[in-house]
């Protein structure tokens, strides 16, 4: 798991609770980028995870029991990451409460925004 290590991309202490806010495609995949914030006990911090180069990716999506004519997104909690590694030799492997997503991907940049 590499949550302490996105805690330490964006500088801040580990110990706090990630959640995906958005996610955005851009040129049929081929760029991804999570809006995601992590909740510290020192208050929240946005940052961005931008997927470059994605060759490939897999999505699963689990179902919950919402009222049908929700449309609304909420956050979602991150339960596991590993970042893998770049120049397309290991995949990003995310998990949250709602989607799993594995993607094999060229370059990560994780930075803070706000």
């Amino acid at each position: 798991m590499d949550k302490g290590r996105v805690s330490e991309m964006i500088g801040a202490a580990a110990g706090g609770t990630f959640w995906v806010r958005d996610i955005h495609l851009f040129n049929w995949g081929h760029e991804l980028v999570l809006d995601c914030l992590y909740d510290a006990p020192t208050g929240g911090l946005p940052f961005q995870m931008t997927v470059r180069d994605c060759r490939e990716m897999q999505w699963r999506v689990y179902a919950h029991l919402r009222h049908a004519e929700d449309r609304t997104l909420p956050a979602t909690m991150l339960v596991n990451i590993r970042l893998g590694s770049a120049g397309h030799r290991k995949p990003l492997h995310i998990l949250t409460e709602s989607f799993g997503l594995t993607a094999l991907y060229g370059e990560l940049e994780v930075k803070r925004v706000g």
